[in-house]
């Protein structure tokens, strides 16, 4: 090899390699250089402490090969980085023998300045070679004759000397006669500062990125990041004022309640208030299920239980309390009771609203006539499903929605999940290019709020709306004051009526408790007939029983079923290779080759 040092601390090398493939055809050679390594010294100054990278790039690359040899040239980097590699040849052609193929390229940034003193090191063959290399020289051009100079041969981080080194003015020459498989030759040459007039012109450091890095925050990432967040949720918001809201009829009170002459509506201004008027009976005789499901726009498990309710209350089937077979000891290890559905008449009745028909089918759809609760574990869930399903179609049909809720719902957390998703892609292909990853982690955020905030977009139509202001009418019967309630309740006996009602409401205790001091008979509430306990009818233990009956119901109907060529290069101190520090493999250059 022959080696030009030059003023800005680079070098400009000629390689020439006669290599023997013998017998067996290859394409060519393959030579690895080392372009980046760890830097074990300082930071460059004015910079960050971290990890570094030194890097000393090539160009200029030229091949020749001797006669008809291929010396097409392919530069590629290996996957770690490390490496530049010369793939040199013809993939369409084969060589063999002996053959010469002369390697000229311009390094950069290979030389380590001291306090008093400036180094350059140089691995001239690299220990990576497969093949032993059966004699090598170096020449070393420099531009000045140097203080100090070394020369090691042998395998990786050898001290051995080299065969020979001489120093004639400016020039260093050394050569190893035999170097073994995984064997290479490195020349050091040290000189007082000043020699080479600009050693580190031309060094390059490279820091290695870190999550924080991708995150800083500075005045313009904060600033984006903080725009665009807000931006996102501005948008959000926008899109729930647009969609979002609630239509009403256009007009006075009476006209939002009972709608006008024209029909006309518009979407509910935000922030206003409607004060409803007490009901006394439920608007439009509204059954408990789909009125929970127009209350919060959900068909909860709990409106299905209340379904139950009002079906026995109405006569379709009865609700038997069955006593725990054993109580246990001081309360522990007995089971907690159980209830059986008894049906009274056919579902095959026009009185029954679509998702109420589906329910008792649903229960006996075995042909008997009676059925546990807990009987309902575990093959329930699916038929769960269809009713609240129908619950939905229910309150569309009836006008009160546009759409299905849970399809509303639906629709915007899909949105909020593609969002999220392509938001974290984005995140972190940003963190891993850039310092501005910060900004784009706005785009996740608002996907996450999306899928959170979907619950605000189903919205009622005015009809919807008028109806809700009257079962918020309604409500009021549950939560008006003790005497309110009590005057009514004993004037008209509603108690069992309204009981699925107070159920959606969860207001069942406070229900009972309207009619504790009442002194009404068990006939009288209607208990007995679509109610039965072996515990008696007193007003409290029945509150506790139907809140019983609601957890058991609630737990039985939705419980699922069970399922079944190497570099030679490691890192690049930032110390110096005098004082025995040297080594075989060290310094810069090095990696090595192989045939292909």
């Amino acid at each position: 090899s022959e080696i030009t040092l030059n003023d800005d601390g680079s070098i400009d090398v000629v390689e020439t390699i006669v290599y023997d493939f013998g017998p067996n055809s290859r394409h060519g050679i393959q030579r690895y250089i080392p372009t980046r390594g760890r830097w074990t010294g300082e930071a460059p100054e004015g910079e960050k402490p971290g990890t570094w990278w030194r890097l000393t790039p090539i160009s200029k690359v030229e091949v020749t090969g001797s006669g008809d040899t291929p010396d097409d040239v392919e530069q590629m980097t290996s996957s770690d980085g490390i490496d530049t590699i010369l793939r040199i040849g013809d993939p369409d052609r084969y060589v063999d023998g002996v053959r010469t193929y002369t390697i000229r390229y311009h390094m950069a940034g290979v030389m380590n300045t001291f306090e008093h003193t400036d180094e350059f090191a140089y691995n001239i063959t690299g220990n990576g070679w497969d093949v032993p290399i059966e004699s090598t020289t170096a020449k070393l051009s420099l531009p000045g004759s140097p203080s100090r100079n070394w020369c090691f041969a042998g395998p990786y981080e050898s001290t051995a000397p080299c065969s020979e080194i001489a120093v004639s003015g400016s020039t260093v020459s050394a050569s190893e006669n035999l170097l073994r498989a995984r064997s290479g030759l490195t020349v050091a040459v040290e000189f007082p500062s000043g020699v080479v007039a600009r050693p580190m012109a031309s060094a390059k450091f490279e820091r290695e990125r870190t999550l924080a890095d991708s995150f800083e925050v500075t005045p313009a990432t904060g600033v984006t990041a903080a725009v665009g967040l807000l931006g996102g949720l501005a948008g959000l918001g926008f899109l729930g004022y647009r969609h979002g809201r609630d239509r009403h009829f256009v007009g006075d009170q009476i006209d939002y309640v009972f709608g006008n002459d024209s029909g006309e509506e518009t979407p509910r201004k935000l922030f206003s208030k409607h004060t409803p008027t007490v009901e006394f009976v439920p608007p439009d005789n509204i059954r408990p299920g789909h009125m929970g499901t127009l209350w919060d726009e959900v068909a909860h498990h709990l409106d299905v239980s209340a379904m139950l309710v009002d079906l026995a209350v109405r006569g379709w089937i009865r609700i038997d309390e069955i006593a725990p077979r054993s109580k246990g000891f001081l309360g522990f290890g007995g089971d907690s009771g159980d209830f059986q559905l008894v049906s009274l008449k056919s579902a095959n009745d026009k009185e029954l609203l679509p998702a109420e028909k589906l329910l008792l089918d649903s229960l006996f759809s075995g042909g008997s006539d009676s059925v546990l609760l807990s009987e309902l574990k575990t093959r329930f869930a699916e038929k769960m499903k269809l009713i609240q399903s129908r619950l939905y179609d229910d309150v569309v049909a009836a006008g009160w929605f546009p759409r299905r809720p849970d399809k509303v719902r639906e629709s915007y957390v899909g949105l909020g999940v593609l969002v999220l998703i392509a938001g974290v892609v984005l995140t972190f292909l940003a963190a891993k290019v850039s310092n501005w990853a910060l900004p784009v982690l706005a785009i996740p955020v608002v996907g996450l709020v999306l899928v959170a905030a979907a619950k605000l977009f189903p919205r009622r139509t005015a009809r919807g709306s008028a109806m809700l202001s009257r079962v918020r009418g309604f409500k009021e019967l549950f939560d008006a004051g003790e005497g309110e309630r009590m005057a009514y309740a004993e004037q008209h006996n509603v108690f069992a009526q309204y009981l699925p009602y107070a159920i959606v409401f969860g207001a069942t205790e406070r229900w009972a408790k309207t009619f504790q001091d009442l002194g009404l008979s068990p006939e009288e509430m209607g208990l007995g007939v679509w109610y039965t306990s072996p515990y008696g009818y007193d007003p409290i233990h029945f509150a506790w029983a139907m809140n019983s009956f609601t957890t058991h119901t609630t737990g039985a109907l939705a419980a699922a079923a069970p399922s079944s060529a190497s570099s030679g290069s490691g890192s690049w101190s930032g110390g110096s290779f005098g004082g025995g520090g040297g080594f075989s493999g060290g310094g810069f250059g090095g990696g090595g080759g192989s045939s292909w």
